[in-house]
């Protein structure tokens, strides 16, 4: 168990901030607006991604899925900031 909830922990931590990166800059609202939405958003993907890794059966596979998850999440958030500079 200490090994799914250690790679759950790491998981959701990385794709929150991930994801709520994508999210701060695709939102055409102001900054306060986009903190607080990336809080209450980045809590609830992180709890999301929490629970799908405790739903697998090994932290491998669930690490599998969410290094997949990452590396897409990487991309966009490069092809956001390159296309905004």
């Amino acid at each position: 168990m200490w090994p799914k909830s250690v790679a759950a922990f790491l998981w959701g931590l990385l794709l929150a901030i991930s994801l709520i990166t994508i999210e701060f800059r695709v939102l055409p609202v102001d900054v306060d607006a986009k903190l607080f939405i990336g809080l209450m958003l980045g809590f609830c993907v992180w709890v999301g991604v929490m629970a799908f890794c405790y739903s697998r059966n090994s932290a491998k596979a669930a690490s599998v899925v969410c290094a997949k998850w990452l590396v897409v999440s990487s991309l966009v958030n490069a092809l956001l900031f390159l296309s905004q500079t």
